[in-house]
């Protein structure tokens, strides 16, 4: 498949946009919560690996097993796909605030979205909203990195 940025695919891409869509349409028009583009990235591992948090489904393949284990941020990823968001007008960026915010157009382009991915995407999004957005860039950091030694644990 070909790559849209280095390393990245178009499916990549385009579920990336989804999953931040989706997530800022779960926060609503206008939102408190921190959603800069750092704080977009890490909510976004949560959206991106559901396995990690779902305790109950222990069976992986071989891809999704092995995917996580080296996460870093792709930051030329999420900078690319939150410009492409603002440049559909999908979103908003708030320059004051520094946090970005779903459009009407956005939570259209959401609501036209049916798939069980799209089902699972906003089931995480709350989780999200509940458990993680409160916590510091620092703690959200620490629970990836021990989110992650437990599931290597695991599978060893």
């Amino acid at each position: 498949m070909k790559e849209i940025i280095k390393g990245v695919t178009f499916q990549e891409y385009y579920l990336t946009i989804i999953r931040l869509s989706i997530f800022l349409e779960s926060l609503g028009l206008e939102h408190k919560k921190n959603t800069s583009e750092n704080r977009l990235v890490l909510y976004d591992f949560y959206l991106k690996y559901p396995e990690l948090i779902n305790q109950d489904n222990p069976k992986f393949d071989f891809d999704t097993k092995y995917s996580y284990f080296h996460w870093k941020p792709n930051y030329k990823l999420y900078s690319a796909v939150l410009v492409d968001l603002l440049s559909r007008n999908l979103i908003s960026f708030s320059l004051e605030k520094k946090c970005y915010y779903i459009s009407e157009k956005g939570i259209s382009f959401v609501s036209n979205l049916d798939t069980p991915y799209i089902e699972t995407v906003t089931e995480l999004s709350k989780y999200v909203i509940k458990n993680v957005s409160k916590l510091s860039e620092k703690a959200i950091m620490s629970d990836i990195d021990k989110i992650l030694l437990r599931k290597r644990s695991s599978l060893m």
